[in-house]
């Protein structure tokens, strides 16, 4: 809560932020589904492995991302104005370690070889072997810190549609969750 004023009036002291290793060691514990963020058009595309998604709202179908302004991706994803987001499932591995750089010699580019990817309605790529791939038009832009949040607007739906289990991420670790 910003500027909580207590019941007696005053401002109560404000603690300081614990340190970035020791909240980065605490969420590693969050579990999160693994998902292939990409952008682009026929001049470039990018992308990386992600779990910072959240629905927004139903009404209109939002859903955020969080991207590092490092990455190649952000500035691809602004001038795109779109972006997908891929939900991977349990036996795709591989694609997840592509796109969050575990393997040597694959960036850029390179990245799309394998899978099967198809452009969208907006032009950005869809992994049409997802889970489920949702396709967003950008709405929305809010700097925080170290990242950029995008908001987009679901304007299409591909992929699988849930056939199988995901893969998620644990404690610096992928691991497939099985339907029963």
């Amino acid at each position: 809560m910003l500027n909580a004023v207590s019941t007696n009036g005053t401002v109560p002291a404000v603690p300081e932020t614990i340190a970035s290793a020791d909240f980065c060691k605490a969420m590693r514990q969050l579990a999160g589904a693994c998902v292939v963020i990409a952008s682009g058009d026929d001049r470039e595309r990018a992308g990386l492995t992600a779990t910072a998604v959240c629905s927004i709202t139903a009404e209109p179908p939002r859903l955020l991302i969080c991207v590092n302004r490092n990455v190649r991706a952000n500035a691809v994803i602004q001038r795109a104005g779109a972006f997908s987001i891929n939900v991977l499932g349990a036996e795709q591995e591989a694609i997840a370690k592509r796109f969050a750089g575990m393997v040597e010699g694959v960036f850029g580019e390179a990245r799309f070889t394998e899978g099967d990817w198809r452009n969208g309605v907006t032009g950005v790529p869809v992994f049409d072997d997802a889970l489920i791939s949702f396709e967003c038009r950008l709405v929305e832009q809010i700097v925080a810190s170290t990242h950029d949040m995008f908001i987009g607007e679901v304007v299409g739906l591909a992929g699988q549609r849930g056939e199988g289990g995901p893969l998620v991420y644990f404690n610096s670790q992928f691991a497939a969750l099985r339907q029963a």
